[in-house]
């Protein structure tokens, strides 16, 4: 498995692309329409049939807008891979406002078993589905697609684009976390499920987060505070697989991009509840081979009349 995430206790694999970001080039203004006029915050219910007290499968609706893709070369724990490059999304859509759950999976996929982590559970039904190749929620998405796209005429299912991705995470934000910069990660067990001081207890040797946000292990969905889109969990819990394939940004302004045309790797975004603390950031990226599986590796879902 040749990927770029790891376990806090681990050491650094060094695997990136070799970029560098322009120092003198200013982040763009973030221009995120946000009013009720154009239904941001709205809400959709996927009507999955689902065990009574099952996280349902609520798509938030993300208005149009422009961003600052990457990290500026200043931020903390950044990577070479982040270049700074400024991004259009041109049209609205929706996104999963949890990670896809096992019971949402398990309504795909009966048989599927999160199983364990070092003697902890990680397949409760409210648990992000883990386990999970990139290969296994493209089908999940055609699935949905095909059960209940007819509710939704001109919109397919599928995973976000890494822009998509980064754009409905940051929320209008350009911090290095949507709840801000954090210098002392002290602040970020309200917000995320990272490795932090409650995980240290059982597993001494982890670097980790100045705080404790009581979960030694993977969380139900939903826990932490939102971000300003009202996502959860758009950092830590769970790696998230995206549709691009991993390779080098652009070096100039795009509008709706999707990536390398062709690659061996895909993308994943959000760090998860075992990585060390810099990997949960709005900028972070990482991989992993589409039939990749993990017990932190899971997913959320797009629904959206842009197929990429």
């Amino acid at each position: 498995m040749r990927v770029k995430w790891f376990l806090a206790g681990l050491g650094i694999l060094a695997v990136c692309v070799a970029v560098q970001a322009d120092p003198h080039n200013s982040p763009l203004a973030v221009t995120v329409p946000v009013s009720d006029d154009n239904g941001a915050n709205e809400t959709i219910t996927v009507p999955l049939t689902l065990p009574a007290d099952a996280t349902p499968l609520d798509m938030m609706r993300i208005p149009h807008g422009s961003f600052t893709m990457g990290s500026p070369t200043t931020e903390q724990h950044r990577d070479s891979d982040e270049t700074q490059h400024d991004v259009t999304i041109s049209r609205d859509f929706y996104i999963g406002k949890y990670e896809v759950t096992n019971a949402q999976f398990r309504a795909f996929r009966s048989g599927h078993d999160s199983s364990i982590y070092d003697g902890l559970i990680l397949y409760e039904d409210n648990h992000p589905v883990v386990y999970v190749s990139w290969n296994d929620a493209v089908a999940f998405c055609a699935w949905l697609t095909a059960e209940y796209g007819s509710a939704y005429p001109g919109m397919t299912f599928r995973l976000p684009t890494e822009s998509e991705w980064e754009y409905a995470c940051r929320a209008g934000t350009t911090a290095r976390c949507y709840w801000g910069e954090d210098p002392n990660q002290d602040q970020a067990c309200g917000y995320a499920n990272g490795a932090d001081l409650t995980a240290k207890g059982r597993w001494s040797n982890w670097t980790v987060w100045n705080c404790s946000d009581g979960f030694t292990k993977v969380a139900r969905v939903g826990k932490f505070k939102p971000n300003p889109f009202g996502l959860r969990d758009m950092i830590g819990n769970v790696w998230e697989w995206c549709n691009d394939w991993y390779g080098t940004y652009p070096s100039g302004p795009v509008a709706d991009p999707i990536g390398q045309h062709s690659g061996s790797h895909r993308v994943l975004r959000g760090g998860s509840w075992s990585n060390l603390p810099g990997y949960c950031r709005s900028a972070a990226r990482s991989f992993g081979e589409p039939d990749d599986v993990s017990y932190d590796l899971g997913f959320r879902v797009v629904l959206s009349s842009r197929t990429p």
